[in-house]
Formats: C-alpha cells, sequence, structure tokens
C-alpha cells in the first residue's frame, strides 16, 4: 500500500479539530429519548467529556416529553400539544417537576459521576440567566414560558471554571411559578445570545428527511420552502424554525443528529461528513466544504 492510502492516526484528525474549535461554546440540545436511555446519556456524556479535554464548553440543555407522557398516562392527566408545543395547565406542572427537575435531572447528575465528567448539573434554568415570561397558548395553559431576554454574562462567568454545564427545560418567572419552556427554544436562545459556534439537536431521528433520504446539508434560505410544503411538520417544524432564529443570530452552524447512534457527537464533531444534517448559512459553506477537504487530505473519513 502506498503511502497516499494510509489513514494518518486519529491523533492528527483531533489535533485540527482541536485548533479550530478550543475555546468554541456547543450547544447541545438532548431530548428525552436520549436523556431517559442510561445507554444513550453515558454514550453523550463520555462525547462530551471528550469535547472538554480538548478544550471546548459545552451547555447541554435536556427534555423529558417521553417521560413526562408515560407518567402523565399512568396519573391519568391529559396531555395536549399544539404544532408540537405542550400545553401545561397545573396537573402538568407537578408532573414536569417530579419527572424532569426531579428523576431526569438526578439521573444525569449520576451518569457525569459514571463517567467523569466534571462540570455544574442544574435542575431548573438559573435565576440570573435569562428573564422569563409566560406564554399560554390556551386559556387554561397557564405554565408555559418562553425567554424574553438572555443574561450572556453570568452564564459566561460560569464557564471561565467550567467547561461542561447541564440543564433542564424547568424556568422561573418574575413571582416564582416555575414553568415549562420548550427545550428547543432554551437551547436556540442561549446559543444565539452567546454567539455559539455549533447548537447541535439530538433526538430519536437521524436528521432532517427529504423524500425518504435524510438530507445531508441544508442552507438556511431552503427553511421557508421545507415549512411552507409540509416537508417538516410538528416537533420537526419547531427545530427548523429555531435553526432559522440561530443562524440569524450569529450561530455558525447546526448540527441534526440521531442521539440513540453509539457516539453520534462524537462523529459529527470529529468526522468531515457527520452521520446527521448540518444547516448553515450561504455563507459559510464554502468553508464547511473547504474542510471537508482538508480532512480527506489528512487521511480524515
Amino acid at each position: 500500500m502506498s503511502n497516499n492510502n494510509k489513514k494518518l492516526p486519529d491523533f492528527f484528525i483531533n489535533a485540527f479539530y482541536e485548533s479550530k474549535f478550543r475555546d468554541s461554546l456547543f450547544v447541545v440540545k438532548a431530548s428525552g429519548d436520549v436523556v431517559e436511555d442510561s445507554k444513550s446519556l453515558d454514550n453523550l456524556l463520555c462525547d462530551i467529556r471528550e469535547l472538554t479535554m480538548h478544550g471546548i464548553k459545552v451547555l447541554l440543555i435536556y427534555g423529558g416529553g417521553k417521560a413526562m407522557d408515560k407518567a402523565s398516562k399512568e396519573r391519568g392527566v391529559e396531555v395536549q400539544k399544539i404544532d408540537g408545543r405542550r400545553i401545561n395547565k397545573a396537573e402538568n406542572i407537578q408532573v414536569l417537576k417530579e419527572i424532569v427537575g426531579g428523576n431526569l435531572s438526578l439521573n444525569v447528575t449520576a451518569a457525569m459521576r459514571r463517567n467523569n465528567v466534571d462540570g455544574l448539573s442544574f435542575n431548573a434554568l438559573p435565576i440570573n440567566w435569562a428573564h422569563i415570561g409566560i406564554t399560554p397558548k390556551t386559556p387554561e395553559d397557564k405554565y408555559t414560558g418562553d425567554i424574553d431576554c438572555v443574561y450572556t454574562r453570568p452564564i459566561r462567568r460560569l464557564f471561565k471554571v467550567t467547561n461542561f454545564i447541564a440543564c433542564d427545560c424547568i424556568g422561573t418567572s418574575d413571582d416564582g411559578l416555575l414553568v415549562n419552556i420548550n427545550a428547543d427554544n432554551i437551547a436556540t436562545d442561549l446559543a444565539s445570545s452567546l454567539k455559539a459556534q455549533k447548537l447541535i439537536f439530538l433526538s430519536n431521528v437521524d436528521g432532517v428527511k427529504i423524500n425518504g433520504e435524510t438530507a445531508f446539508m441544508i442552507m438556511e434560505d431552503e427553511i421557508p420552502k421545507l415549512i411552507a410544503d409540509g416537508i417538516v411538520t410538528g416537533g420537526m417544524q419547531v427545530k427548523m424554525e429555531n435553526c432559522k432564529q440561530a443562524l440569524e443570530a450569529g450561530v455558525k452552524r447546526i448540527h441534526l443528529i440521531n442521539g440513540l447512534r453509539e457516539n453520534a457527537l462524537h462523529d459529527e464533531i470529529f468526522e468531515s461528513v457527520g452521520p446527521g444534517t448540518m444547516i448553515l448559512r450561504e455563507d459559510e459553506k464554502d468553508n464547511y466544504l473547504n474542510e471537508i477537504e482538508i480532512q480527506k487530505a489528512i487521511g480524515g473519513k
């Protein structure tokens, strides 16, 4: 075999990306399917530990929709959603507090310990991170919140002492009311305000399906048509709307990947062409394509 065909050690690939992303912030949003499964959660935290060891700062935001739906059914609590967004009444928020703020939050902390991930874990959005308003979608919906304003200084101050922070989707209004905030929205708002290098959505699907195939790359200006044509609907429509918002705010690249795949986050970051869908602005396209060629030249995938 000629030297030109030999694959260089992973060290060179890792060094390439470390030089590019060191001290950058990645915001990772994990769906309930990922954090509710102990194997997938451990796998995710192992990947995150690797990123932090390369000097990358990671903010993990997670939800727990599947576990909440299951607990609600067991308790006879009605679950309502409009356009992929949950309606939150008093009985729904009680489930949220126990399942997401309690069980899942503690599971994340335990998994951090199991996988030697150094960092901070919060069971609600810290009150000095954002101002949260109530945004009811029906007259009975009194516990749905949205972020009105992000206060970046306290978040950046924490990232001076740690490379990893995890937080769930519970917020607090001015009068101390605990509310449910769509986790995609939290991740998008924080990534946008903090000018994150990457915003990564982990769910139970491989990415955006177009004509039955997972799209490798989608440009920002394609998103409105995908929604208008009904190609993306429900929860995926919410993600795509958030993607457009984040790109417009300055986030460079967005990844939609299947967090149930082994080493999904690692492969998406350290391989030139990852297993999911990348969404980016037109002015970033050439940079990305150039990176693919560089990594091929040094023996990457």
